[in-house]
């Protein structure tokens, strides 16, 4: 399954490994892109991915991280 989400206060490679860090954490993950032009960020997961927990996870490092949902 595939889920993409907005992070628009994505502005560097620090925020980009700061989330694929954040999800790491996460076993049902399998991949995390970041694509810096766009602020997307798509989550490559298993079925029984928890997002409300991954949002929370994410934007617990500052208000930077606000997660918008595009799918």
């Amino acid at each position: 399954m595939q889920t993409i989400v907005s992070i628009p206060g994505i502005h560097c490679e620090g925020c980009a490994n700061l989330i694929k860090d954040v999800s790491s954490e996460f076993p049902q993950i399998q991949n995390v892109a970041v694509d810096m032009k766009s602020k997307n960020v798509t989550i490559d997961h298993g079925k029984d991915f928890d997002i409300a927990r991954w949002q929370h996870e994410i934007e617990s490092l500052g208000d930077t991280y606000k997660v918008h949902s595009l799918s």
